[in-house]
């Protein structure tokens, strides 16, 4: 599991309350809000005639739970047999946790969506005239249930004091372990070989069938990316019987058999929004620690409105923040930031764009409920309410996707 320290967050203090979180999935309830405010729904609901006329796209209310966004996009294309490029929505929800979404699939009929099962099912069906778009929503509500909560600190004081805190990226955008940062630092200093290594043979925490079937990706691949010679009916074999879960190692190490030292193009075999998640890790670990450092040489009150998340076209002057990112930047080996600019990749150059540097916590409460505790607030969209529970509980035991 990462540490904070990990993605950037330094000398972040916390009430450190005791209890238990996500034990169950419905134990952390995030539910989208449109941009008119609407909070989508998380019950069942009975059947309801689709009263207005069909047009381009097919929008409902999706719940999930136990289940990624990307992969209930999966299941939908699988189900529905259509592209997943024709499902769209508004943004990212957590893995573990019991979720609502808005999703729009173009030129669907609405009696061919037949998605109930426990992990998964629709309501609020309706045609619409636009799809829905990463971006296109107010924010979620968060309920978090806390399981034997025990706290020193005077809850009465906590909604104030938690009213602001700093925006940092939540450690689920940089995946389960530090790999991501080190594959993007090695693909931003041009180093795809040793970028592609670690995507395919490094250990990180996975199942043991996946740990297993690395190893003997290890056995089989090393030599021949080494420049031995190796049977290629037998290498074909081995990735034949690969767990679906290392789909991309399969498909890249076929590309490698058959263009040897591409590794550019063995690394776009990962769907682009994969590696997009990757470069960006490193884009989120500058702007976590600019901001960390900000707020301990000159205070939280100082802070501007919004700090550049940084990118190929960003223009660093003698302000504070810019001298920060320079310090920054040189600590991770980026010496200039046309580095993000990558000609042979571009699809994956890294923009510079504003983020708010105070997450704005709304309609923050606890409620005690016996031995437990039932915690609620609202973020706008682009926020993580992992740095919520951090100032809460510190260093969390979680898994959230």
């Amino acid at each position: 599991m990462l540490t904070l320290e990990q993605i950037g967050i330094e000398n972040f203090h916390s009430y450190n309350i005791k209890g238990s979180l996500f034990e169950r999935e419905e134990d952390f309830k995030v539910q989208e809000i449109e941009e008119d405010g609407a909070v989508l729904k998380l019950e069942r609901e009975e059947e309801k005639q689709i009263l207005n006329e069909k047009k381009d796209y097919l929008s409902f209310t999706l719940v999930k739970r136990g289940i990624s966004t990307p992969e209930a996009v999966k299941i939908l294309s699988r189900n529905l047999h259509i592209s997943f490029k024709r499902i769209a929505y508004n943004g990212n929800k957590d893995k573990r946790a019991l979720t609502s979404q808005r999703i729009t699939i173009f030129k669907l009929d609405a009696e061919k969506l037949k998605i109930n099962s426990e992990r998964m099912f629709v309501r609020d069906i309706a045609y619409s005239g636009e799809p829905c778009k990463i971006g296109k929503l107010y924010g979620n509500s968060f309920t978090v249930f806390v399981r034997n909560f025990d706290s020193t600190v005077d809850i009465g004081s906590i909604p104030k004091e938690i009213s602001k805190l700093p925006n940092f990226y939540g450690p689920q955008r940089f995946g389960a372990s530090s790999l991501n940062i080190e594959i993007s630092r090695h693909i931003i200093k041009r180093e795809f070989r040793e970028a592609f290594m670690t995507m395919v043979f490094n250990e990180r925490s996975e199942s043991k069938a996946a740990a297993e079937a690395r190893i003997l990706l290890r056995e089989t691949f090393l030599p021949y990316l080494e420049g031995k010679e190796i049977d290629k009916s037998t290498a074909e074999e081995v990735l034949s019987r690969l767990p679906h879960s290392l789909y991309f190692e399969s498909e890249s190490l076929k590309y490698l058999l058959q263009h040897k030292n591409d590794y550019i193009g063995a690394i776009r075999t990962m769907p682009k929004y994969a590696r997009l998640l990757i470069l960006q890790s490193m884009q989120y670990l500058i702007f976590n620690k600019t901001l960390s450092r900000a707020i301990e040489r000159y205070g939280i009150e100082s802070l501007p409105k919004e700090i550049p998340v940084v990118g190929f076209s960003m223009e660093l002057g003698s302000d504070n923040i810019s001298q920060i990112v320079k310090e920054v930047m040189e600590e991770e080996g980026i010496n200039d930031l046309k580095m993000l600019k990558i000609e042979s990749m571009p699809e994956a150059s890294l923009k510079v764009f504003p983020r708010q540097s105070i997450l704005d916590v709304e309609n923050f409460s606890i409620e005690r409920k016996d031995e437990n505790a039932i915690i609620k607030f609202n973020l706008k969209k682009g926020s993580y309410a992992t740095v919520v529970l951090l100032k809460l509980f510190g260093n969390l035991s979680y898994n959230i996707q």
